[in-house]
């Protein structure tokens, strides 16, 4: 009997090792809140309350060749921000151009108006789970709209609506055109 409990034993306690020992997969489920985009909203300069599409937007981030936005007539833009450093003050550069029409090879046909925005935030990590690692906010951000060497504006005001960008329930940024 002994010479059984010796054998049974340590069987038993393998075996609950392995289903009780055991830990959840190791994956970040989609629902995870991670990294959040800045959200861009555009209102009426006239009636500022009231959000406005902007024709034909086509959106390119300084640094980034391809476009984020191509062409679509929209009054809310989502747009990533890049970041290297917690703490160090980060700024992202966007070309908004309105108004751009391109032929079947896609080639610009239109004359189209640019404005440059400049969103400048710092970054703060904030650790999520083992699954997920760390994501990001911005926090202190803020919006300037370069004019230099613009005579045609199309931007006439920008506001930031939130200071800290954790999430993508609501605009971070408000564009009165």
């Amino acid at each position: 009997m002994v010479r059984y409990l010796k054998i049974i034993c340590p069987l038993l306690a393998l075996l609950g090792y392995l289903v009780l020992g055991c830990e959840k997969d190791d994956i970040c489920a989609e629902t995870t809140a991670t990294t959040p985009h800045l959200i861009i909203r555009f209102y009426d300069v006239s009636n500022p309350t009231n959000t406005r599409s902007v024709r034909r937007l086509t959106v390119k981030g300084e640094g980034i060749d391809e476009e984020i936005v191509s062409n679509v007539d929209t009054d809310s833009i989502v747009l990533p921000l890049n970041f290297q450093d917690e703490g160090i003050t980060a700024i992202s550069r966007f070309e908004l151009k309105k108004d751009t029409d391109y032929d079947s090879d896609d080639n610009e046909t239109t004359v189209s108006n640019t404005d440059i925005i400049e969103v400048n935030y710092t970054p703060e990590f904030i650790y999520v789970s083992r699954a997920c690692g760390y994501k990001s906010i911005f926090a202190g951000t803020e919006i300037d709209v370069d004019e230099t060497n613009d005579e045609d504006i199309w931007i006439i005001n920008a506001v930031t609506a939130n200071t800290t960008i954790e999430n993508e329930t609501a605009a971070h940024i408000n564009i009165y055109h």
